[in-house]
């Protein structure tokens, strides 16, 4: 947050804000696994995808042939893990979210097909209902 003071009479706060989950989620707790050779931080917003023969989650790639090129959820907390390691952790499953915070891997976009659909048409689709938004704040520090 920053403060200014113009004149005596007047203060201004100018902050910023920006929220992942915005309305009517729910949330599901499972398995992030990371499958890498060194430690990762995964971010709130991380797009997840689930390989289907341990059923743990990882970020979706959509080059993946394990399952998890298909996703379900976004990650909903920050975690540190070790090569190799897995903790539980919330996802999101259902509601709408900033698709200005959603985080893909490497060259994949929302336009990025998997069997025949977009990633973005994919989020709608298979989860159980994650809508993304763009979120803009129309507010100006000058009204």
């Amino acid at each position: 947050m920053t403060t200014r003071n113009a004149t005596q009479n007047f203060i201004a706060a100018d902050t910023t804000r920006q929220k992942a989950f915005i309305f009517n989620n729910e949330f599901e707790i499972g398995s992030l696994l990371n499958a890498t050779a060194g430690a990762l931080t995964y971010k709130v917003g991380t797009l997840l995808g689930r390989v289907a023969a341990s059923n743990k989650l990882v970020p979706l790639t959509s080059a993946a042939v394990d399952g998890s090129a298909l996703p379900v959820g976004i990650l909903a907390e920050e975690v540190t893990l070790a090569a190799g390691a897995s903790t539980d952790v919330n996802f999101c499953i259902s509601g709408d979210v900033d698709s200005g915070v959603l985080i893909l891997q490497g060259a994949d976009a929302l336009t990025t097909v998997v069997d025949l659909k977009t990633i973005g048409d994919r989020i709608k689709s298979d989860t159980q209902g994650i809508r993304l938004v763009a979120v803009t704040d129309g507010t100006f520090y000058d009204n």
